[in-house]
C-alpha cells in the first residue's frame, strides 16, 4: 500500500505542477459549469461529472473551479497509475508495476487530460480499476464483482465509450471464476444491483432538465445521433478507409507511449501469453475494442487535424495495454537480475520523459481565458451574441459564472438556437453581434444585407452600421503552448486566425482594403477546417 501511495503522490506532483490555470479550449468550459451549477452538459450530460465535481469544488477550496476540477483531473490520473502499479506488480514484481505506472502517467493521453476538467482521467481511472478487481483472493471473489458491478455502472455515466472495456473485463471475470471456483452466473448476479445502481444516476438528467423525454434525448445524444460516435466528421466506411484507421490506430499508440514502450509491450505481450494466455488475450480484446474497433465505428478521416484531436482520448486504454504489458516485460528482466529490471524500470520512463517533446505542460496556458474574455469584452454589456464554435459559447457561459457581471451579454449557442429566429428577433438593434460563423452561415442567415449589414470588430461581427470607432482584434498571452503543434493550443489560433479572415472578406464585400493588421496569412494553416477558399 505504501509503494502505491508513493506513486500516486508521484504522478500527482507531476501532473500538479503542469495544470491548466484555467478553462481549456472546446469542452472543458462546459464540463466545468456543469459542475458549478450541478447541471447538465452536452449530452449525454456527464451527470457523474456534474455531481462529483460539485462536491469536489465544495471541500477543494483552492483557485478557480476550472482549476479546482483541474486538480481533480490531476489526482484521478495519478490514482489510476496506482492501481496499475497494483495490477502489474502482481505478476511482474515492484519494479515491473512502477515501469508500467510510470509508462502510463508519461502517456501521451493520459498526461494531457490529466491537466484540465474533463472526463477522460476519470474514464482512466474506472477501466484500470474494473482490471484490478478482476483478480484477488478467493475469498474476496463475490465482494470485487460487487464493487465491479457499481464502478461499471458509475463508468459507463461518466463515459459511454467505457461498453468498449466490458468484453475485456468479462474475460477476465470468466478466468477469475475458474480460479476461485464460483460461477459466473452468481458472480454476475451479485453484480446486477450495484451496477443498476451506479447506472441509476442517469436519473440526475431527469430531474434536473425536469421531464423524461429531454433526459432520454440527452443520454442517447439524439442531437448527434443515437448510436454514433459524432456524426460531423464520419465519412463512408469502405476497405480503404478501414485500413487508413487501423493503421491511424497502430501509429496513435505508438506515438502515445513511445517506441521503448511499444518494443517492450511486444515483448512483454508474448512472455505473458506463454504464462496466461486468457488474460493476455483479454487485454489485447479490450486494446483492440477500444483503439482500432472504436475508430472504425467513427469513421473519422485521420488527415483532417480537428477529427485527429477529437480521437486523442481513444487511445488512453491502448496505452495501459501497452503499458501492463511493458511491466511485464520489466518483471521478466527483474527475475533475470534485480539490477537489470531495476535499470530498465527506470530506463523506459526516461526514454518516454525526454521523448515527449512537447512537454504537456500548461501551467501558463491562459489560451482559452482570454479568448473568451476578449469576445466578452468585443460586445458591450448587455448586448447580445450569436456565437459558433465550442469554446467561444461554452467558454462565455463559464465566465459568466466565474466572473459575473452587473448587466450581463446574451450568448446564443448557434447550434442550439433557431439562428435566424433569434435575429429577427432583434433586428434594430445596435449591439447585436456574431462570431464563429463562416460566410456559408451567414449568407443562410441572410448576411450581410442592405438592411443588416455586418461591420468587423475585431473577433466579433456588428450586425447594423459600423460605430464610430471599431474595437480592435484582440491579443492573446501567449504561453509555451503557442509555438507548439499541441490541438488545443492550435483551436485558440485558429479561432483568431479565423476571425481575421472573415473580418478581411466583409471589408472586401463593402468595397475596402483590408488593414495590413489583418493576418490573412495565419487563416492559410486550416483551409479545410473553416473553409476560406
Amino acid at each position: 500500500m505504501t509503494a502505491a501511495l508513493a506513486v500516486v503522490a508521484a504522478a500527482f506532483t507531476l501532473y500538479l505542477s503542469c495544470l491548466y490555470p484555467a478553462i481549456a479550449p472546446r469542452d472543458s468550459a462546459d464540463m466545468a459549469s456543469a459542475a458549478m451549477t450541478l447541471g447538465v452538459a452536452h449530452p449525454p450530460g456527464y451527470p457523474l461529472y456534474s455531481v462529483l465535481g460539485r462536491a469536489w469544488i465544495s471541500v477543494f477550496p483552492f483557485g478557480n473551479e476550472a482549476y479546482r476540477l483541474n486538480v481533480l483531473s490531476a489526482l484521478a490520473a495519478a490514482a489510476a497509475a496506482g492501481f496499475l502499479f497494483v495490477l502489474v506488480r502482481r505478476r511482474a514484481g515492484a519494479w515491473g508495476g512502477l515501469a508500467a505506472a510510470a509508462l502510463w502517467a508519461l502517456s501521451a493521453p493520459l498526461w494531457k487530460f490529466a491537466l484540465l476538467e474533463e472526463k477522460y482521467a476519470l474514464h482512466a481511472l474506472f477501466a484500470v480499476a474494473l482490471l484490478a478487481l478482476s483478480e484477488g483472493e478467493r475469498e474476496t471473489a463475490f465482494g470485487r464483482a460487487r464493487l465491479s458491478g457499481l464502478l461499471l455502472g458509475l463508468g459507463l455515466v461518466n463515459h459511454q465509450s467505457l461498453l468498449f472495456w466490458i468484453p475485456c473485463v468479462a474475460w477476465l471475470w470468466r478466468a477469475e471464476a475458474a480460479r476461485s471456483g464460483a460461477r459466473v452466473g452468481s458472480l454476475a448476479a451479485a453484480a446486477a444491483a450495484p451496477l443498476a445502481a451506479g447506472l441509476a444516476l442517469y436519473a440526475f438528467l431527469w430531474i434536473r432538465l425536469g421531464a423524461l423525454g429531454p433526459a432520454l434525448a440527452t443520454a442517447l445524444r439524439a442531437r448527434y445521433g443515437a448510436g454514433t460516435l459524432f456524426g460531423g466528421f464520419a465519412r463512408p466506411l469502405t476497405p480503404e478507409t478501414g485500413g487508413e484507421l487501423i493503421s491511424y490506430a497502430i501509429r496513435g499508440t505508438i506515438d502515445a507511449v513511445g517506441w521503448g514502450t511499444a518494443a517492450a509491450s511486444a515483448v512483454g505481450m508474448a512472455l505473458a501469453w506463454r504464462t496466461d494466455g486468457a488474460r493476455t488475450k483479454a487485454l489485447l480484446l479490450g486494446a483492440v475494442l477500444t483503439g482500432p474497433a472504436f475508430l472504425i465505428l467513427t469513421r473519422f478521416d485521420p488527415s483532417n487535424w480537428v477529427a485527429r484531436s477529437v480521437l486523442e482520448p481513444a487511445f488512453l486504454l491502448p496505452a495501459l495495454v501497452a503499458a501492463a504489458f511493458a511491466g511485464e516485460a520489466v518483471g521478466a528482466l527483474t527475475r533475470r537480475g534485480t539490477a537489470l529490471g531495476a535499470a530498465a524500470a527506470l530506463a523506459l520512463p526516461g526514454f518516454a520523459l525526454a521523448a515527449r517533446s512537447p512537454w504537456p505542460e500548461h501551467r501558463d496556458d491562459f489560451l482559452a481565458y482570454d479568448y473568451v474574455r476578449d469576445l466578452r469584452r468585443a460586445v458591450p454589456p448587455g448586448g447580445s451574441l450569436l456565437a459558433a464554435g465550442d469554446t467561444a459559447s461554452f467558454g462565455l457561459r463559464w465566465l459568466a459564472l466565474a466572473e459575473p457581471e452587473d448587466r450581463a451579454r446574451e450568448v446564443a449557442p448557434s447550434r442550439l438556437v433557431d439562428a435566424r429566429a433569434w435575429l429577427a428577433e432583434r433586428a434594430g438593434r445596435g449591439d447585436v453581434f456574431v462570431t464563429g460563423l463562416g460566410l456559408d452561415d451567414l449568407r443562410a442567415l441572410g448576411l450581410p444585407s442592405q438592411d443588416q449589414p455586418l461591420a468587423p470588430e475585431g473577433l466579433v461581427a456588428r450586425v447594423g452600421r459600423r460605430p464610430p470607432a471599431p474595437a480592435p482584434l484582440s491579443v492573446l498571452r501567449r504561453p509555451r503552448a503557442w509555438t507548439r503543434d499541441e490541438s488545443y493550443a492550435r483551436d485558440e489560433k485558429l479561432s483568431y486566425a479565423f476571425a481575421s479572415w472573415l473580418s478581411a472578406r466583409l471589408l472586401e464585400a463593402q468595397g475596402l482594403t483590408p488593414p495590413e493588421t489583418l493576418d490573412l496569412a495565419a487563416a492559410a494553416d486550416d483551409p479545410e477546417d473553416y473553409r476560406l477558399q
